[in-house]
């Protein structure tokens, strides 16, 4: 079983994640891959390993085991290149010829006659080969044209024996390969912020205050069409270090492919976000295991610290300051909806803490617009609204109503979470309350 160690409502996406993909002929491919930073997206094959350890120019790679401990099967991993003998304008074709002669020379990698193929807003030099040694290895490697002498490389290794399997896969890799305009980009993430810090600047416990829900809120996760678990979510004021303040508790029961998740959040922060705690506590039961996770982190001023406990194994993280202008506490990330102006489009961009990395992700949230819904078979006017966790996440896409709770949430691997009164939850799951108290909540 893969272990899952950030215990938030993204560890829910992620486990999800791990069994939903989508299908390109018969090849099943993951959720979306995103890097900002060098500007391109892609949908890596569904059952890989993913590392992000630089090395070699290589931004990342995914690896193919038949089980955690077994060999690698194969490689697929993303480089970035910069080539100087590549002249700006020169033909495409030509320079893969070169490039095909260089490669073969400087790696004794030989791919005889390279293409030029055409890709979702960017052409690409495609090489098919062997690599040359004692131990022979057949590899796909498509270097996409960025800009200038830019490239980026999306390369496939593996056994010469199945060639045909690994075409096939970086075949599927690459129609879903996105270029992403790095420019432009970097404009929205701005405005994103500044629009975020100002939001924060303009809270007080009274605004807070009056947003929270005083009943208890139920909401069902829906998959293909099918219940497979529920969420409630209890709101409150509460004073912390003396400060005014509020909490949010939830606690989330989810049950697919064999799996058994169990999640509660209890999230405390004063209004001002000077002060702030944090414990989240999952267990999920799979193939006779069980697995107990444990995040708890606290914030006063900016210093932040963090521990995460994976059964019986303790990790503290190094503590770090927090970006005041920018954070957004945990607990009010569940409120954002009803901060917003819902009237107006706009993102509002936040650093959020990542207590696996023991760092800082950037968070977006989006007003669309207004939108017309079905929920419980009745057409509802709405709000669309959009949030993506990190940077390097795809978007959920959820509906509001005009006060900004939630309606609907839908996310890229087909998780749906829809708003729903206690009764329903109950009659799809009647012993939803004593699992809550199983949770001892």
């Amino acid at each position: 079983m893969k272990k899952f160690v950030l215990i938030t409502v993204a560890a829910v996406l992620c486990i999800t994640a791990c069994s939903q993909g989508q299908t390109t002929g018969e090849i099943k491919l993951g959720v979306p891959y995103i890097d900002p930073v060098k500007g391109f997206s892609l949908r890596p094959p569904l059952g890989t390993t993913c590392s992000r350890i630089a090395s070699a120019n290589r931004l990342v790679m995914w690896t193919m085991r038949k089980s955690p401990k077994a060999p690698i099967l194969w490689r697929l991993s993303v480089y970035s290149r910069i080539d100087e003998q590549h002249k700006p304008g020169e033909n495409l074709a030509a320079y893969g010829k070169k490039l095909g002669a260089r490669l073969a020379k400087a790696e004794g990698f030989k791919a005889p006659a390279p293409r030029i193929i055409e890709l979702p807003g960017a052409k690409a030099i495609n090489l098919r080969g062997e690599t040359s040694g004692k131990i022979k290895f057949w590899q796909r490697r498509a270097w996409i044209h960025l800009q200038s002498r830019t490239f980026l490389e999306v390369r496939i290794s593996g056994p010469t024996s199945d060639r045909e399997k690994l075409d096939a896969i970086a075949s599927a890799v690459l129609k879903t390969l996105k270029i992403i305009d790095l420019k432009t980009a970097k404009a929205q993430r701005k405005t994103a912020l500044v629009n975020g810090t100002a939001l924060l600047k303009g809270l007080n416990a009274k605004k807070i205050s009056g947003t929270l829900e005083a009943k208890p809120q139920w909401f069902l996760y829906h998959r293909d069409g099918q219940p497979i678990g529920f969420m409630r979510q209890i709101e409150s004021t509460e004073a912390v270090a003396g400060k005014p303040g509020y909490r949010i508790k939830s606690c989330i029961m989810m049950k697919f492919d064999g799996k058994n998740l169990k999640l509660y959040r209890d999230l405390l922060a004063s209004a001002d976000r000077s002060v702030e705690k944090w414990t989240e506590t999952a267990g999920i039961k799979a193939s006779g295991r069980n697995v107990s996770m444990v995040e708890k982190g606290s914030k006063s001023d900016a210093r932040i610290d963090c521990s995460i406990t994976v059964g019986s194994k303790k990790t503290t993280q190094k503590p770090v300051d927090a970006p005041m202008d920018h954070y957004l506490p945990r607990g009010m990330a569940w409120l954002l909806s009803r901060l917003v102006d819902l009237k107006t489009p706009a993102s509002y961009g936040f650093a959020t803490y990542n207590g696996r990395a023991g760092n800082f992700d950037l968070r977006t949230f989006t007003v669309a617009g207004p939108a017309e819904i079905e929920l419980a078979g009745h057409k509802v006017n709405a709000i669309a609204v959009t949030d993506q966790l990190t940077a390097n996440t795809q978007t959920a896409n959820m509906w509001v109503d005009t006060r900004g709770n939630l309606l609907i949430m839908k996310t890229a691997d087909g998780l749906v979470m829809e708003r729903a009164s206690q009764k329903s939850v109950e009659r799809r799951f009647p012993n939803a309350l004593e699992t809550i108290k199983s949770m001892g909540k």
